[in-house]
């Protein structure tokens, strides 16, 4: 069974093969006789190139039908993998939903738990199911104002301390003036081609 690229290369080379067809006229031997290929004489020519065109129609219905055969599976295929895939997408939107709703029952609890034992004194309670206890983290930096630290940090010269980015474009700004025909250099509206599957 052919592969469907394989297919499509076959079209390519039947539209070929209808071309040399249409403008095919007979070879003549010696004696002036018009051949086939094969040196035969062909007595009819006319009807030699009705019969060649008849079988390339035949070969293209066959074509077209394993074509369409095959694509349509793939077809079928994609939209069961649409199918799977949109499942997927809701359960983890789901999960996630799930998920973030559990963080924050157990930052809300760790926050309670934490100030309780601070508020009696208790470093660390040891127990059948949960040992907790209250550790000291590495400091972490906490920005009071971050206009004043950029201000500062660039009157001093400590660029170091930014981290300075390239601007970024809104492309539906743009894409927006291209379509109300504003000359803009160095971009282009562009279409292309999808598949669409019903």
């Amino acid at each position: 069974m052919s592969k469907l690229y394989e297919l499509s290369t076959d079209f390519q080379n039947l539209f070929d093969m209808f071309e040399e067809i249409n403008n095919w006229s007979p070879d003549t031997d010696a004696d002036g006789q018009p051949i086939d290929s094969e040196g035969n004489v062909i007595e009819n020519p006319t009807a030699y190139k009705v019969q060649m065109l008849n079988g390339w129609f035949d070969t293209l219905e066959g074509i077209e039908g394993e074509f369409e055969m095959k694509a349509e599976n793939i077809a079928a295929f994609i939209k069961s993998l649409k199918a799977q895939s949109d499942i997927l997408k809701n359960e983890e939107t789901a999960l996630k939903k799930r998920r973030d709703t559990k963080d924050r029952q157990i930052e809300s609890l760790k926050t309670y738990l934490l100030n309780q034992m601070k508020a009696i004194g208790r470093k660390k309670i040891d127990m059948p199911k949960a040992v907790i206890s209250i550790r000291n983290n590495a400091p972490s930096l906490v920005v009071d104002d971050e206009l004043e630290l950029i201000n500062w940090a660039e009157e001093n010269d400590m660029d170091s301390f930014l981290n300075y980015q390239l601007p970024k474009i809104k492309k539906s700004e743009v894409k927006k003036a291209c379509k109300d025909n504003m000359n803009i250099p160095y971009v282009h509206m562009e279409s292309k081609e999808s598949l669409t599957i019903k």
